[in-house]
């Protein structure tokens, strides 16, 4: 299984701005973006990781291969002044790896991206729901067993006890680390 590949989670829906009469404009031209990335259009000018750079001639170009709304440009430019989310980054000139690295203007945004290197810290909410479900789990398995004694009908899988302990050593972990981190 590749850990590396991110499914693309769609941008229009997650457009926000400073101002709410421009946020139309803006989820019309991602709208475009997201659909180009569907069907495996490339339109990413930028390599970096967590980056969008796409070329502004190209936009109603997509949109009416798309058959979509085509946009003003001028307008759209400067209703990205106001985005909160993704971040417009300006308007830069680069080599563009996706068209022979001709030099060609983009506009850069940035998107949100997971870090899978930096791991989240333990709060003091995970770890006391840890150990509560720890503690609940063997007294369960303690009063289960208490009244199995004896009973011959009550049959217990090595697997279920090996599944059970595993499950205490991921939760008693998550409490360790926090208890490290706090002191």
């Amino acid at each position: 299984m590749n850990t590396e590949l991110i499914p693309y989670v769609p941008i229009a829906p997650r457009v926000q701005s400073k101002h709410s009469e421009l946020v139309g404009i803006c989820v019309l031209f991602f709208e475009i973006i997201d659909r180009s990335v569907y069907l495996s259009v490339k339109i990413n000018h930028v390599r970096t990781k967590g980056f969008l750079g796409i070329c502004p001639d190209q936009i109603n170009d997509l949109a009416r291969e798309l058959n979509l709304k085509t946009l003003d440009i001028n307008e759209l430019k400067n209703a990205f002044e106001n985005l909160i989310y993704p971040q417009f980054m300006g308007e830069k000139s680069i080599k563009s790896p996706i068209w022979n690295n001709q030099e060609v203007t983009v506009w850069e945004f940035q998107l949100n991206q997971i870090d899978r290197l930096d791991e989240m810290k333990t709060t003091y909410a995970d770890a006391s729901l840890n150990i509560d479900s720890s503690l609940g789990t063997l007294r369960v398995w303690r009063k289960s067993l208490e009244a199995s004694t004896g009973n011959k009908d009550v049959i217990y899988n090595n697997n279920d006890l090996i599944y059970l302990l595993q499950d205490l050593e991921q939760k008693l972990a998550v409490v360790q680390q926090y208890v490290e981190d706090t002191e």
